[in-house]
């Protein structure tokens, strides 16, 4: 029995040992990477597979990292380390792939970024202590200008430039303060070419004055002291005025006035107020922030004319092409009960003069105020194109 035992232990171990020889002579011995790719965003590079090293130069625009690679094995075979955890190439990486039957082949990948020819000032930034201003760059021939507010100091300027990528400049711009003279810098590519930049920084000192005199129409403007108009009850509601003001080259404004055809009085008696009253500013950008208010005012004595808002405190700064809404009316306007009339132009035309106006009435009966520019039961727009002046320097 025993010998039966034996003899059938014996078979056993020879059996697993020949079916063991023979899975290991059917194990694959293919470790070799058939496909290279990598993807950024959308844009897919394939590289080709020479011997026992994949290369290649992507475009300097390609930048290797936020990367995903694609990397095809023999199927059972492994690769280390795992490409799924590699997002970046930075330099040479070595992969190794393992057979199945534990053979092992090394790939070097070395894919380089072209380097980058860029040698640009995109911005000049220029850090006042109530604005910030941009140069402006010509790509053409490298000269950056700006003129500046009188009260900003050229020799002490804080002025800071943005490059393109990988770029270098000459000498540092931090380094600079003094731009009452040209100033030159060399900006260096990644490739090494190089590019000459001047900065000429200069003062608006050129005094501008625009009028708008023309009129032909006049709108009530100030309180009303009527018993007797339609729907409106005495020294209850208050009108004023608005004109949108686009200036063709940047500004900084010392003066704006406005016109009234005639001196305040009462409509009831048409006698005149003889008493000084205080009209108010209200300045807005276009995207409806709020830059300035001041008042002005007015003599007793004031039979009609422009009316000036001095505004050479208010550090004020208006870009050429932008829209920016001036706002005027009497205050207290509702409780006095006086009027004048804004004069205005009611033909069409183009330029600084014909840019659309504002019309505003607000009632003490409803609780408005002409303070609320952003209310449109208050202030609308009005097709007529106001007599205004401006003055500054440009």
């Amino acid at each position: 029995m025993k010998a039966k035992i034996n003899r059938f232990a014996i078979f056993f171990f020879i059996s697993v040992l020949m079916i063991s020889c023979a899975s290991e002579e059917n194990l694959s011995s293919e470790n070799a990477i058939q496909f290279f790719s990598i993807t950024k965003a959308s844009v897919i590079k394939e590289f080709s597979i020479k011997d026992n090293s994949i290369t290649g130069i992507v475009e300097s625009t390609f930048e290797l990292n936020d990367i995903n690679l694609k990397v095809l094995i023999p199927e059972g075979a492994t690769i280390s380390p795992d490409p799924a955890t590699i997002k970046s190439i930075n330099g040479p990486l070595v992969f190794v792939v393992t057979a199945q039957n534990g053979e092992t082949k090394s790939y070097t990948v070395d894919i380089k970024r072209e380097p980058s020819i860029d040698n640009f000032i995109l911005e000049l930034n220029i850090n006042t202590p109530n604005l910030l201003l941009k140069g402006d760059i010509d790509s053409q021939t490298g000269i950056i200008t700006k003129r500046l507010p009188e009260s900003n100091d050229l020799k002490n300027l804080n002025v800071e430039l943005k490059l393109s990528k990988y770029a270098t400049i000459t000498p540092d711009p931090k380094t600079i303060k003094d731009y009452s003279s040209p100033v030159s810098f060399t900006v260096k590519s990644e490739s090494g070419a190089e590019k000459v930049y001047e900065v000429k920084l200069q003062h608006m000192d050129a005094y501008i004055s625009r009028s708008c005199s023309e009129a032909n129409s006049w709108k009530w403007f100030g309180g009303d002291d009527r018993p007797n108009a339609p729907d409106i009850l005495p020294y209850d509601r208050n009108v004023g005025t608005g004109q949108i003001v686009i200036v063709d080259k940047n500004l900084v404004p010392s003066s704006f006035s406005i016109h009234l055809s005639d001196g305040f009085s009462y409509y009831t008696t048409k006698q005149h107020y003889n008493l000084p009253v205080t009209l108010k500013l209200i300045i807005k950008d276009e995207k409806r922030n709020t830059l300035a208010q001041t008042t002005t005012e007015v003599s007793g004595q004031f039979y009609g004319g422009f009316i000036p808002f001095d505004l050479q405190k208010l550090n004020l700064y208006l870009e050429a092409g932008k829209v920016y809404s001036f706002y005027w009316y009497l205050v207290d306007g509702e409780k006095l009960g006086i009027e004048a009339g804004s004069s205005a132009n009611r033909f069409d035309g183009s330029g600084f003069c014909f840019n659309s106006g504002y019309s505003g009435q607000s009632r003490i009966s409803i609780n408005t105020t002409l303070e609320d520019l952003e209310n449109s039961h208050v202030w609308f727009e009005h097709e007529w194109h106001f007599n205004i002046e401006l003055e500054g320097k440009e």
